[in-house]
């Protein structure tokens, strides 16, 4: 066996022994193994398929049935966001039993969104301490920083050498390195002395793989996140943001090469380019489709029809197969139609309302950055959703992450914000009221 895995065999054996122990520790397991998925390594062809990510969510449901009573405690936890993904999948469950063109595959995502939806309420519930959401998000930073490493080791031009769960394309892994982003850069700017070490010492890599990746989706994706942290963020904050982008600005020059250059400039004349005009063919062919089947078709029914939808590319799809919609809410439009899309659309707008709550009262709940954390997770969550444009996001597992990563911070702030009430010995007043009837 290779020393890799070795070391992940290691990790993630330790991560389900720490698990009987507090079953959040499931959560940064099952984020770590996303990561360093062993059938997508090339150390871990070795290894038998133990089905390692539902290995370690039902050690963790067995975990939180033992350790239950032991879960600190929070103030009147809300976890509203969940019903949008039940909604979600209860209504693919629904299409896909009335008015899938092809069932089997259609079951097969309805099932995919069923595990997810179980897996995000863990995080939300489970996800209880500062230090519970920190380890989780040091995970997944760490996890980032390791794809980083792998590209630069074994990437080249248009391959990055790691793939992950529903991400099994450059484009994808770009668009996830994407969303994690402002996480390096918000942490490299105001965090503690080893979380300046840890993201400096990361972020080269991590724009040597998205340059490597070459994805011109990732690139706006990354410029938007960069313009909005201008905007948004206030005082002197601000002027090392402005810096941080200016040397990233310079890093991205000196690591970019011609290829990269040359990739990213077809964007001004897209009519010229293949790859761009064919995107214009798909969208236009999936609002036929839906215009033809308003309810939807179903996982995998744009694929299924695309030859017929989309005649511009017909001979290439019959060569090298069907391509699909390349992007998000067209993909979700055609395969479980507008109440897909309102479902979908919901969530988005959910976690965005409760992200600005968090931002709100940070001056009420000073004990931790709630203000830095929930600036990251809307950044990053506009970028995934930016790069959703070009590409279909709806089964990338970062974006509901972001979500239950919000749900947990916004309860326990709102738990530290009445704790110190109730440490003052204050009584229950407007304040109180207000604060929890919006969380």
């Amino acid at each position: 066996m290779s020393p890799t895995t070795f070391i992940f065999l290691a990790i993630y054996f330790t991560g389900v022994i720490l698990t009987f122990k507090h079953p959040y520790f499931g959560i940064a397991t099952y984020i770590f193994e996303w990561h360093n998925h062993p059938p997508y390594m090339w150390w871990g062809k070795v290894l038998p398929d133990l089905r390692w990510s539902l290995l370690i969510s039902v050690v963790t449901l067995i975990s939180l049935i033992i350790n239950y009573k032991k879960l600190a405690p929070l103030f009147r936890p809300k976890y509203n966001l969940i019903w949008w993904l039940v909604a979600m999948t209860l209504w693919m469950y629904f299409i896909s039993i009335f008015y899938a063109i092809n069932p089997k595959i259609s079951f097969r995502r309805a099932e995919i969104f069923y595990k997810l939806t179980i897996q995000i309420f863990l995080m939300m519930f489970l996800i209880r301490e500062v230090k519970h959401h920190k380890f989780v998000i040091w995970t997944l930073i760490l996890g980032v920083a390791n794809f980083g490493r792998i590209a630069f080791q074994r990437g080249h031009n248009r391959y990055l050498g790691v793939i992950a769960p529903n991400t099994t394309e450059e484009n994808a892994v770009a668009a996830h390195i994407a969303a994690t982003i402002p996480f390096f850069e918000l942490y490299f700017l105001i965090g503690s002395k080893w979380e300046k070490i840890i993201t400096a010492l990361s972020i080269p890599f991590i724009l040597n793989l998205l340059i490597l990746a070459n994805s011109r989706a990732a690139f706006i994706a990354v410029i938007a996140i960069a313009v909005l942290s201008l905007i948004w963020i206030k005082g002197r904050l601000r002027w090392r943001v402005v810096a941080g982008t200016i040397a990233g600005i310079l890093m991205v020059l000196y690591l970019a090469n011609d290829q990269f250059w040359k990739r990213q400039s077809t964007m001004e004349h897209y009519q010229d380019e293949g790859s761009a005009m064919s995107r214009i063919y798909l969208w236009k062919g999936a609002i036929h489709m839906w215009s033809d089947h308003p309810m939807g078709l179903g996982g995998n029914g744009f694929q299924t029809l695309a030859i017929q939808y989309v005649p511009e590319l017909r001979e290439r799809m019959e060569n090298k197969g069907a391509k699909t919609v390349h992007n998000t809410i067209l993909l979700i439009l055609v395969e479980w139609g507008l109440v897909g899309v309102f479902i979908f659309l919901g969530f988005v707008i959910h976690t965005f309302v409760i992200l600005s709550r968090i931002r709100r009262d940070q001056k009420k709940s000073p004990e931790y950055r709630y203000y830095i954390d929930a600036m990251a997770i809307q950044m990053g969550l506009i970028a995934i959703l930016t790069a959703g444009i070009f590409h279909n996001r709806l089964y990338s597992e970062v974006v509901y992450w972001f979500g239950a990563f919000a749900v947990a911070l916004r309860n326990i702030q709102v738990t530290e914000i009445f704790t110190a009430l109730n440490e003052e010995d204050q009584p229950e007043d407007s304040t109180e009221s207000e604060i929890v009837a919006d969380v």
